[in-house]
């Protein structure tokens, strides 16, 4: 499908605008020797009246280069103070190593190049620079550093980790020991293998550096001189980890540490990193590639990226790492490219990918067999590297279409009412704002007229207790479908409680939306024993308080005098039906989602090796069940229609309706 041939001739002279300047930043000058095209603030400093480096500026306010540039540079320094100026520029190229990390990596290091294999010095690239950035803001700022890394591929996030931790023990703090710890043993020996080829290959003039084992241990080694151990350990074998005072920790390829019935991730994680205390120059680094959703990796970077933890999180696009690059042979070619591209690519250029980046792009994915595979190698977003891992029930591009109706819920809190169950529970409804509260709604009941068939209520039953499946209301605006609109999520209640009393609630909100049709997932309820040769179900209990409940009886059968059937009933065969609604539902946006929590619950809902649906391991897929309700409820509805003779609105909805506030 062509994205862009038919917007006109000025909507291509815009992109290839656009991507000269997206080019002209990937390819930026960059010279880590000078200073040039660095990512963080720099002032100049004169070695003669016409030479200067660029210096960060924590390095410029030192009382001894702050006395340099008073001076006008390091010439006239020298000579104010009778030093040889060879010597003080000696003096000072050492000190650009210890304040610089920039400068340091390129002096001092010596990494092998992918591309020919040979050992070259350690020129940041620009997606190193992004994370290079955090690091120095937040170590020169005094803050603790705290970084989860979600790794694209050959872009050496690892390295640039590494060697950063290095650096702080050569120059800024001695007896600052640090871990490296990953899934195997192995993998954390190889990352410290950057540190101990490092140390073999460190400028002498700059410092001498001793890197030997730690009383005899290989899996420990110690900075001579500088106190500083590097130890190493794994998921796998915990105990093995050294104990004592760590400083620094870089946890890799989290993504990959599985739950035991030993040991779980993040007991592992909470072991180590107990010994690092929050202060200035202590660091803790979790990164890995994205191995799917619902694990603890992906929990840490969702907490991160809404603000929840101490965590800044990075990721870097597949787009920023300028090895995936073709250039066009001509600029007709490049035209011809711009009016081919498909709604895919014309996404991913606005989201920030050159045209030479996406014509790379566009030959690579003949490589895989599906567009998941590719996202997968190759993500765009954090959201596309983690949700196209994994058996997906939906596919995440479809979910993404979601994100951009997300919003914060406009009210929280609880809906109260004379009493929790029975006829005075619909008495006195009111809503109740509590910044803790179980109700989130992005729109209040409408009684501002009277519309039938307007709102749909479902219930997906959990448990009572806090590790049980939650129980979740959803509830469903139709009124844009009278003007050929889809359907709207505007209100989620999840919460633990007895199920005879979740079921009330259920009542209560239903009521509350104007008398709404409620749905209540009726195989999860346990049954009522009575004496007697009967049972009484809770749905039958409420049936004889509010009649505007969901049946899944045939109507002819009904009248034949076979019993009402209520409640909606789930099963293997009514899952898949639900999970192929929600499918169409995404793909062609035939309803709007408000929350967050639905949609992260739509991405790890997944297909199981037996052929049956639920949520990844660890996850839950109560507010899913109860979307996939509504919604298919909402299918065999009539259309809202408006009634126009005058009623009394229901008991509690005139003060809190959305037209009255």
């Amino acid at each position: 499908m062509s994205g862009v041939s038919s917007t006109g001739a000025s909507d291509v002279r815009a992109i290839l605008a656009q991507n000269e300047i997206r080019v002209k930043r990937l390819f930026a000058s960059y010279n880590p020797l000078t200073g040039e095209g660095s990512p963080i603030e720099r002032v100049r400093l004169y070695f003669t009246s016409d030479s200067y480096v660029l210096i960060p500026v924590y390095m410029a306010i030192t009382p001894t280069v702050a006395a340099i540039i008073a001076a006008g540079g390091v010439e006239r320094y020298a000579v104010a103070e009778g030093i040889d100026p060879g010597a003080m520029c000696r003096a000072v190229h050492r000190l650009r190593a210890v304040y610089d990390f920039e400068f340091w990596c390129i002096s001092c290091v010596k990494i092998f190049d992918k591309t020919s294999g040979r050992l070259v010095p350690f020129k940041l690239r620009w997606a190193q620079l992004k994370l290079v950035r955090i690091l120095l803001c937040d170590l020169f700022a005094g803050k603790p550093v705290r970084i989860v890394l979600l790794k694209a591929r050959q872009w050496g996030g690892s390295t640039v980790v590494q060697m950063f931790m290095a650096w702080i023990q050569l120059f800024h703090r001695s007896g600052w020991n640090s871990v490296i710890v990953a899934d195997v043993e192995d993998q954390a020996r190889t990352i410290r293998a950057m540190y101990s080829r490092m140390a073999r290959r460190h400028p002498v003039e700059i410092c001498s550096v001793q890197f030997c084992n730690f009383e005899g241990s290989s899996k420990n080694k110690m900075l001579v001189d500088r106190d500083c151990v590097v130890s190493i350990g794994s998921m796998q074998k915990p105990d093995s980890l050294r104990s004592g005072d760590m400083k620094m920790a870089h946890l890799s390829e989290v993504g990959l540490w599985k739950k035991t019935k030993e040991r779980k991730p993040e007991d592992v994680i909470q072991t180590i990193l107990g010994s690092v205390p929050r202060e200035p120059f202590t660091v803790v680094v979790l990164e890995s590639t994205a191995k799917g959703i619902g694990n603890f990796f992906h929990d840490t970077w969702c907490e991160a990226v809404d603000g929840r933890s101490a965590y800044t999180p990075l990721f870097v696009a597949w787009y920023e790492i300028d090895i995936y690059y073709k250039p066009f042979v001509s600029e007709r070619q490049k035209t011809e490219f711009v009016h081919s591209m498909t709604r895919d690519e014309l996404a991913r250029f606005h989201a920030g990918a050159t045209l030479e980046g996406l014509n790379w792009y566009r030959e690579k994915r003949r490589e895989y067999s599906t567009d998941w595979q590719m996202c997968s190698e190759f993500p765009s977003t954090a959201d596309e590297a983690f949700q196209t891992t994994g058996r997906p029930a939906h596919d995440p591009l479809y979910v993404r279409q979601q994100r951009p109706f997300v919003r914060e819920p406009l009210y929280v809190g609880e809906l109260l009412a004379d009493a929790t169950y029975g006829p005075e529970a619909l008495q006195n409804l009111h809503f109740v704002p509590t910044a803790t509260g179980d109700f989130h709604l992005w729109k209040l009941p409408d009684t501002s007229r009277r519309i039938a068939n307007r709102y749909a209520v479902a219930l997906d039953i959990g448990g009572r207790s806090p590790n049980a499946d939650w129980s979740v209301i959803s509830v469903l605006d139709r009124i844009a479908m009278m003007d050929g609109g889809v359907e709207e999520c505007i209100a989620t209640y999840r919460f633990h409680l007895d199920q005879d009393l979740t079921v009330w609630r259920a009542v209560q909100v239903a009521e509350w939306y104007c008398h709404a049709l409620l749905a209540v997932e009726a195989n999860s309820l346990n049954p009522k024993g009575q004496e007697g040769d009967h049972t009484l179900t809770i749905l039958d209990t409420i049936k004889e308080h509010y009649d505007n409940l969901f049946s899944r009886s045939d109507p002819t059968r009904i009248r034949e005098g076979q019993p009402v059937k209520y409640g909606f009933h789930t099963n293997a065969a009514s899952k898949t039906d639900l999970v192929t609604q929600m499918t169409k539902r995404l793909r062609e946006i035939l309803y709007i989602e408000r929350d967050k929590r639905a949609l992260d619950e739509i991405g790890w809902y997944e297909l199981k090796p037996d052929g049956s649906y639920g949520a990844v391991d660890g996850k839950h897929d109560d507010i899913y069940m109860s979307r996939g309700i509504v919604l298919k409820v909402s299918q065999l509805m009539d259309l809202p229609v408006e009634i126009r003779q005058s009623i009394k609105p229901p008991p509690g909805n005139v003060i809190l309706s959305e037209a009255s506030m």
